[in-house]
């Protein structure tokens, strides 16, 4: 049994296409089996502070 990990540049929200994509591109040399897949979505910038209550806007 061989197990290859892969690291895939790719845009969000096409982790299955690339899956399946891959999958059928090796089973010509061989059962496969895909056993796990993670994405990494990049996330926005979270400041300090902003959780807080704010005062209500003077007039």
């Amino acid at each position: 049994m061989l197990t290859i990990t892969l690291q895939v540049r790719a845009p969000p929200g096409q982790a299955i296409g690339i899956k399946e994509d891959i999958a059928m591109r090796l089973e010509p040399l061989g059962d496969v089996r895909v056993v796990s897949i993670t994405e990494d979505i990049p996330e926005q910038l979270h400041i300090a502070g902003y959780g807080a209550i704010q005062d209500p806007p003077k007039r």
